[in-house]
Formats: structure tokens, sequence, C-alpha cells
């Protein structure tokens, strides 16, 4: 958003930019007018291209835009003082989205063809891109969440550890009498307390943003009905910590060789004691388990391709990391429910 619009000598607008110092991130800015014009001009010049509908020139409101955020993400509050249609014109862009409630009173948008109500417990979700229509009366106020789609989309894949096509298209209306939506609203109104303070971390380290940023759309993903909700919301796994899988990956590819399982947690980085635990408490197995587990997975790979005529059991083992061919042997009936012998002579 640029710059507010400086207050008219008549006294009937009168702008307001509180900003806590020249190095806030935050822009924090309020805006009131008695002119319909203006406020126009206003939302054109910091929100989006619109138009008021069934007004006419000299018409009088009760008007006030505040806005506070971080480029396009932010939340920002608008008030007409009368009844009145906003068009917000088509835009080839629909890289923005919009979470529209309403602080006071009651209004609609309507939307290809269909009205949705928003109030203190209904929102509605839209993108960018087609002609929408916020409808108001006297005592509207809304309270509108803005952010990036590209932003949530990026979250969400985050969140459920892969990519996913495309954007994240959320149900148009939001029922905010739930206990998400509830759980949400009482994040809107941190949001709304750190983006005020002019203390507040937020406001003035880009680290702190970055956080505070995706605390917001974490909730948003959570909070609100899209493709990808259930699974958001399905229980998920503890994630293996990565001194097991640097194990894992070291054993992989060093298991021919004579390994013991200090060598393996100094690769880790981590103790033998915390390896053992790591791997017991995500793998439910040893990391020598793991080991010989690898070990007789490759040399059964290897007895399954191999030409009996021109290599032995014995050699095959020996190159797979077993020491003793006895024992070899063993596991490797238990595991595979034949002996190495009957898997090499297989191809006979």
């Amino acid at each position: 958003m640029p710059a507010v619009v400086p207050a008219d000598p008549s006294g009937e607008s009168l702008a307001v930019q509180l900003q806590a110092s020249t190095t806030s991130l935050i822009i924090d800015q309020t805006f009131h007018t008695k002119r319909l014009d203006e406020l126009e001009n206003v939302l054109n010049a910091q929100v989006s291209p619109q138009k008021f509908a069934n007004a006419a020139a000299g018409d009088r409101a009760n008007g006030m835009l505040a806005y506070r955020g971080h480029g396009v993400s932010g939340i920002f509050q608008l008030r007409i003082g009368r009844e009145l249609d906003v068009i917000l014109e088509p835009e080839e862009a629909d890289d923005r989205m919009a979470f529209v409630m309403a602080a006071s009173g009651t209004g609609e948008v309507l939307l290809n063809d269909r009205t949705f109500s928003h109030s203190m417990d209904q929102a509605v979700i839209f993108p960018s891109g087609p002609q929408r229509i916020v409808r108001f009366d006297q005592s509207t106020e809304v309270k509108v969440f803005m952010t990036e789609r590209l932003k949530v989309a990026e979250c969400c894949a985050k969140l459920l550890g892969h990519d996913i096509p495309g954007f994240v298209d959320f149900e148009i209306s939001a029922d905010l009498d739930t206990a998400a939506g509830r759980s949400w609203l009482r994040l809107l109104s941190y949001a709304e307390a750190e983006l005020s303070d002019p203390y507040s971390f937020v406001r003035h380290s880009p680290v702190a943003w970055r956080q505070f940023e995706q605390q917001l759309l974490t909730g948003f993903l959570l909070s609100q009905r899209h493709e990808y909700s259930e699974a958001l919301l399905a229980p998920q796994a503890a994630a293996v910590p990565f001194y097991v899988r640097r194990a894992e990956a070291y054993i992989e590819a060093h298991f021919a060789e004579a390994l013991s399982l200090a060598d393996i947690a100094a690769q880790a980085g981590v103790s033998a004691r915390s390896l053992q635990t790591g791997f017991q408490n995500f793998r439910h197995i040893t990391p020598m388990m793991f080991l010989r587990s690898v070990r007789l997975h490759r040399a059964h790979e290897a007895l399954r391709v191999a030409d009996p005529a021109l290599v032995t059991v014995t050699e095959i083992a020996l190159a797979c990391g077993f020491r003793h061919v006895g024992e070899f042997g063993m596991a490797y009936r238990r595991v595979f429910g034949v002996t190495p012998s009957q898997t090499l002579n297989k191809k006979r």
C-alpha cells in the first residue's frame, strides 16, 4: 500500500499513519473520511481496482480504511457507513486471496452469480481474478485477511511434506462458529495485536515476520476447508531424527565394510547410546540389526542374479560384509525361507 492520503484542510477527511519508527517492516495506516469519492480513490490506490455502485457525486459517508501488514499479507478493515455495493473489477492475475468477515453488522459477497453472506460468525473466502461485489449496509464493517495464494500453497506443501499442484482451493463459505473457526479468530486477534504494537518483534525483525506469517498461514490452512484439509488434520507420525536417516544412508553406502556401532554413530554425529535409542524408537530395531538386514538383502540380490558356475555363496557372503558364513546361512534362511545355495542354484 502506498502512503496515506494527506488530511483535507476542510476537516472532512483525516489520514493517520502509525509506525514505531522508520525502520518498521509493517505498514500501519488508518484513513477516515466523510467523502465517498475520496474513500473510493483510496481503496483503488491501496487495495485493488474497484468502484462504488449506487452512489452519486457528492455523496457522504462515514468512511474508514485501516491496514496493518507487510506487502500483500495483512489485515484491513473497511467501513462505509451507508448501503453500497463495492464492485471489485476483474483482474488478470489470480495470485491473491481474501478472507472476508464482518467486524460488525452483516454483508454479502456476490461471486460467480452466487450470493454468500458474511457476519461475525460467517466468512467468505475468494481469490482475485473474476469480478466480485461486496455489499455493505449502514452498519457493516468488514475485516479482511489478505495473502498471496502462492505462499498458502507453499505452506501447505511444507506441512504435507510433498509438493502440490497449483493453488489451494478453499470452500467459499466458512463457518466461524466452530472450534476450528473460533481458533482461527483468536489467532487473527493475536495477529492484529502484534501488528499494532510498535514494539512487536514482527515490526522490526524479518526473521520474526517470516515466522509470524507462517503461523498465520498454518492456522488459516488448518481452520478452513479445502481439498487438503483431511490430509493436514490426519494424525502424523513423528519425524524420524536426522541422525537416524544419516546413519541409514551411511550403512547403505558402506554395508560391505567392517562397521561397528561406534563407527556408525560417529558418522551420524551422535553418541552410540543416542543412536541406539533413535533406532529403537523410530525403527524398532538396533543399528546393527539394520546393518545385517541391508547385508542380507544385498546378498540375496547378488545370489539371485549370479552365475553359479562363476561365483560361490562364500564369495558373495564375504563381499556383502559377512565374516562367518555359517551365521550368514542361518540368518538368510530365517529371512528368505531358503538356503543361500538354493537361491544361487535356482538358475540351473
